[in-house]
């Protein structure tokens, strides 16, 4: 029953297309024909049930999302929801279509995080690490707050490679033992350089490598520690650009206009939460994969204004338009399109386990 009261979920916020609990269950019982209100109850007592252990429904979560990849980069990022004084660390997968998807998150209560921060932070990189296969290579992505020589110390230690910015104030010692603030390092050719065995802090903690940019468009530069010491300093900016796909599926979610809507939800327990954007990984995954059917199935050429060869609208908007059409969809659009989608989802064990009952 948990199983299908998860799958019912999931059709309510494919319907809904917004992360709002009436909305939710409305949309669902439209769908199941039952009374709205019935279906609104069933959505609240299925993100108040407890039995439903998110953390357990993430190990077969996380095993789908990386698929048969052998070499993965994970974006790891606070977002907040300050109405509800929640704020949640995820860990995304990044992809190639620019959008980062949703491997694991905890909320918490913002206002009590002071002095725990990093705990949450390490209990949920150790949790991440024990659910990917040991034969999957890791890259992790962070921004200024991670940085940090502790975690450098772990992520090392559980044989994490890792690009986390830190701040530009923090000293650090060349090769040859010249020491002087990250900033000063700082290349004046605005061409990105890297420092090979240095050391940070007054500790003189070792990091393999720290890469230095403050390229044109940027508004401060980039002080970069990495293990890839082995890779050119250009591709690790290049690598660690694509942090910022983990802001787009937050705004796929959280904004009002172009997203789910879920900053305008008010949810004050964590738990809820955490129920409530399982559902929204999996029907963000859902969608995202009809519109890599729909570009299998040469539906895409229909959503473009133009003639260019590249990818005017992400997968996951994509899925979502052609999502909307399907009860009136024209057959000879229709069937390709769940051919591609049909093959797609059934390679996905984790799809099977949530939909197979219904």
């Amino acid at each position: 029953m948990r199983v299908l009261s998860l799958a019912n979920g999931v059709v309510g916020v494919l319907q809904a297309a917004v992360l709002a609990i009436h909305a939710i269950g409305q949309a669902y019982a439209k769908v199941a024909n039952i009374k709205p209100k019935s279906g609104v109850k069933q959505v609240d007592r299925l993100l108040s049930n407890t039995g439903i252990d998110v953390f357990h429904s993430l190990r077969s979560w996380v095993q789908f999302v990386i698929g048969v990849r052998k070499e993965i980069v994970v974006a790891l990022d606070w977002t907040d929801f300050e109405k509800d004084d929640h704020t949640t660390l995820c860990a995304y997968l990044v992809t190639r279509h620019g959008r980062a998807t949703p491997l694991a998150w905890k909320t918490v209560k913002k206002s009590a995080l002071k002095g725990t921060q990093k705990d949450h932070e390490y209990e949920l990189i150790e949790w991440l690490h024990g659910a990917i296969d040991e034969t999957v290579e890791v890259v992790l992505l962070a921004d200024r707050g991670f940085g940090d020589r502790k975690l450098y110390d772990f992520l090392e230690f559980i044989g994490w490679n890792f690009v986390i910015r830190f701040r530009g104030c923090i000293v650090v010692e060349n090769a040859v033992g010249e020491a002087r603030p990250a900033d000063a390092w700082v290349p004046a050719s605005r061409r990105a350089t890297m420092l090979r065995d240095v050391r940070v802090t007054d500790d003189r903690a070792k990091v393999p490598a720290i890469v230095l940019v403050h390229a044109p468009k940027m508004k401060e530069a980039w002080c970069l520690a990495t293990t890839l010491s082995d890779r050119k300093a250009g591709d690790i900016v290049k690598l660690y650009g694509k942090r910022f796909t983990i802001e787009e599926t937050f705004r796929d979610s959280k904004d009002n206009h172009f997203g789910m809507g879920l900053s305008a939800t008010h949810i004050r327990n964590a738990g809820r939460r955490d129920r409530l954007l399982l559902l929204a990984a999996i029907a963000h995954a859902l969608l995202t994969l009809l519109g890599a059917a729909s570009e299998e199935a040469g539906l895409d050429r229909y959503l473009k204004v133009n003639t260019v060869k590249r990818r005017a609208h992400s997968l996951y908007r994509q899925g979502l338009y052609w999502y909307d059409c399907l009860p009136t969809l024209r057959e000879d659009w229709l069937r390709p399109l769940m051919i591609a989608f049909d093959r797609i989802v059934r390679e996905h064990a984790v799809f099977r386990e949530i939909f197979g009952i219904i």
